[in-house]
């Protein structure tokens, strides 16, 4: 097996050399880096990272001990906790206990030798904290999920005595007569504090006839809850797990349907409905954050124990139906949120008995049918693009308080200025918000790194290979990434631009001209193209399309996908066009940041959604759109792919690991700036049309080589006599 030594001769370097660049250290040069990580590479030498532990006196190594996997309750924990600590750069050990303590004891002493920092354990031991302090940890070293210990321990849980009255006044509102109460081991206080709340509540009231109760193992569990069947015949069957829900609800489908039984169960939060098990939901993923952050930032100074509030029942239900067949006519842009409306409107169809149906059109088609059809548009909801909204709405949509004059009291919950930027046209609410966007900066993190190019950038530029902050830092880090001008970047491409549509050639230009400045007109109504921010803006434009792979893609979501192919260092992408970067195909899943746009100016987009003034249905389509804005169903559509405008979505856990770039975005929203544009009452030029005249004179600008200012002046001339037409 090789050595270090072995491979400082072979890299001909010292041996020292070869310890900083296999500990990361940025004092080595680039070239002596690439040298070692060859030999590293063609000698086949692991790194003994034990012993690099010991040197580093550190070894950033948490543990996560669960009884299982196939619950949910603990693969959400795990996920949640896991990917906090990695983006923290922790490595995470997983444990199986099997709920069995013997066999967890034998696993502590596991996690003792692997020098582990920190261990959050749904343990199986009655006295599990005696049993990690003997190991050798610290009270500060455990914190215990859901299962409270005898002896003073850092703890994460839910209020169980709560959890057993909640689901005691659920039965108890339902028209029960006969109750199965079916638990796990009542070995812990936890435990035992949700059963004696839930009888004791159960007891107060004389509805109930008779409560049979029943402990079961894992491995006992079908027939457990077989004997509740052969016992009674319930009306209700309440459960402390929602592996245990499942086994009931298994076990009645396939053989005891000759009565109807409701499924009550303690659960982990579901963002996609369960119709057959009415679930009290815990939140484990937010638990599973909460332990890594305590364990790796140690932030509980003066407590020992965070109890989680629960987001109690969620079992999704239906909206009054109408007597009337009824149908809804949706016309919408073609867009991944499209897509999950399609599935999600499933809902709304078995809960009203009222049919949807779905128009998807292309971005440009759509636009000549909105502006050039108006009032006449044959549909009751149009979900448009947010740039037509200020000279559209108007002429299309029907103002919602005269739908339901109060209609501003019910809106809350939505993400910060999103009804400001969304809904109000003129001080009247003309629309509610589809689907709000913003731009956010996404690289390649492992690339950014990766410290032989770290070393590199800083011998080409003496400047740290850091995120940018302004376009002309962006410039120059996709310099240095792409190939055709650096051959020692390992990827073709150092930025994406959307160019094969002159619209989006403008957001390239306009999202750099307002990293200069704020407005582009004139108190007047001048365009300020004969500025240096125009003239910075437009150098700053070419200079990334030089730097991107030159490919005409047509919308962002291509643009994006190209960064999903791993061979483009970085680029700015609306949110609602990103969902890609986490999916199966997907070379840089785990790989990617994200930031504010250079310039802290980041531009909006999205749709709305409003009522048509053709439809005859009006108030049915008010209905369904406050139903498509409840939190649940916009939580539900994330999820599924697209985009909602409730902050509820952004803040849920799931959510959150899946597009783990939404809570910052949310945050961009809250310091969101409004940027001048045109006036655009009456026949004056929109933003849409706006971004197509910028985008036609740069685009062949750019592609013809012309100069910065022929470029500014052509694009000058065209607005002015585009102008001189709206008169």
């Amino acid at each position: 097996m090789a050595t270090i030594k072995d491979i400082a001769k072979v890299a001909k370097v010292s041996q020292a050399t070869v310890s900083n660049v296999l500990n990361g250290k940025d004092n080595v040069s680039s070239d002596k880096i690439r040298r070692v990580m060859k030999a590293v590479e063609d000698m086949g030498y692991v790194i003994n990272e034990k012993a690099q532990n010991l040197r580093k006196g550190t070894a950033k190594i948490l543990a996560v001990v669960v009884p299982n996997l196939y619950d949910k309750t603990y693969i959400d924990f795990f996920s949640s906790f896991k990917d906090y600590a990695e983006r923290k750069e922790y490595t995470v050990d997983l444990y199986i206990t099997n709920d069995d303590d013997d066999y967890e004891r034998k696993q502590i002493q596991k996690i003792k030798s692997r020098m582990t920092e920190g261990v959050a354990v749904f343990t199986s031991i009655s006295d599990g904290s005696e049993a990690y302090y003997e190991a050798g940890f610290s009270n500060k070293d455990v914190i215990f999920i859901s299962n409270k210990q005898p002896y003073s321990c850092k703890f994460i849980g839910y209020d169980d005595i709560e959890a057993g009255k909640e689901i005691a006044k659920k039965i108890l509102q339902g028209n029960y007569e006969k109750v199965a109460l079916l638990t796990g081991p009542l070995t812990y206080s936890g435990k035992m504090d949700f059963r004696n709340s839930f009888l004791e509540s159960i007891g107060k009231s004389d509805k109930i006839s008779e409560v049979y109760e029943r402990v079961t193992t894992e491995q006992c569990k079908y027939q457990n809850v077989v004997r509740v069947f052969t016992h009674m015949q319930p009306d209700a069957v309440v459960t402390d797990s929602i592996s245990l829900a499942q086994t009931v609800k298994s076990v009645y489908q396939n053989f005891y349907r000759n009565k109807p039984v409701d499924i009550v169960s303690l659960s982990p939060v579901y963002t996609i409905p369960e119709r057959d098990i009415i679930r009290y939901e815990i939140d484990y993923r937010k638990m599973g954050i909460d332990a890594a952050s305590y364990l790796i930032n140690r932030n509980w100074e003066n407590r020992n124990e965070l109890i989680i509030e629960s987001k109690g029942f969620s079992d999704w239900p239906k909206i009054n139906s109408r007597n009337e067949e009824n149908v809804l006519n949706i016309l919408s842009i073609a867009s991944p949120t499209t897509r999950a409306l399609k599935t999600v409107v499933n809902l709304y169809e078995f809960n009203t008995g009222i049919k949807i149906r779905i128009t998807e059109s292309d971005y440009e088609s759509m636009y000549k049918l909105v502006k050039n059809r108006g009032a006449e548009l044959p549909y009751d909801i149009v979900r448009m693009d947010k740039d037509w909204f200020p000279v559209l709405a108007k002429s299309v949509f029907e103002p919602l308080t005269n739908i339901e004059s109060n209609i501003g009291n019910s809106l809350d919950g939505f993400l910060p200025n999103a009804l400001k930027n969304y809904s109000y046209l003129d001080g009247d609410i003309y629309a509610l918000p589809g689907t709000p966007s913003i731009q956010l900066l996404f690289y390649r993190k492992d690339l950014f790194e990766d410290t032989r190019l770290k070393r590199l950038y800083y011998e080409m530029y003496k400047k740290s290979l850091e995120v940018p902050k302004t376009f002309e830092e962006y410039n120059r880090i996709a310099y240095f990434f792409t190939n055709e001008f650096n051959n020692e970047s390992p990827i073709k491409y150092g930025c994406s631009f959307t160019s094969g549509e002159p619209g989006t050639v403008g957001v390239e230009f306009l999202m750099r001209y307002f990293s200069h400045s704020k407005r582009l007109f004139d108190e007047n109504g001048n365009i300020l193209l004969n500025t240096e921010a125009a003239r910075d803006a437009l150098r700053e434009t070419k200079d990334s399309w030089n730097y991107s792979s030159k490919i005409e893609h047509n919308w962002w979501t291509d643009s994006a996908q190209e960064f999903a192919e791993g061979d483009t260092a970085m680029g700015i992408y609306m949110i609602n066009h990103v969902s890609g970067f986490v999916g199966p195909d997907s070379k840089i899943r785990g790989k990617i940041g994200w930031s504010i746009v250079p310039g802290d100016n980041p531009m909006l987009g999205g749709s709305v959604l409003g009522i048509s003034k053709y439809s005859k249905n009006k108030d049915i389509a008010l209905d369904f759109l406050k139903w498509i804005s409840r939190d649940d169903i916009g939580t539900a559509t994330v999820l599924l792919g697209g985009m909602s405008a409730k902050k509820s979505a952004y803040d849920d856990t799931e959510v959150n690991d899946a597009y783990p770039w939404l809570d910052y975005a949310k945050k961009c929203f809250e310091n969101v700036q409004t940027n001048s544009y045109p006036i655009v009452d009456g026949d004056n030029i929109g933003l849409k049309e706006l971004q197509n005249l910028l985008g036609v004179a740069i685009k062949k600008g750019i592609m013809e080589n012309l100069d910065i200012d022929e470029i500014l002046e052509a694009a000058m001339t065209d607005y002015k006599n585009l102008k001189k037409k709206k008169l």
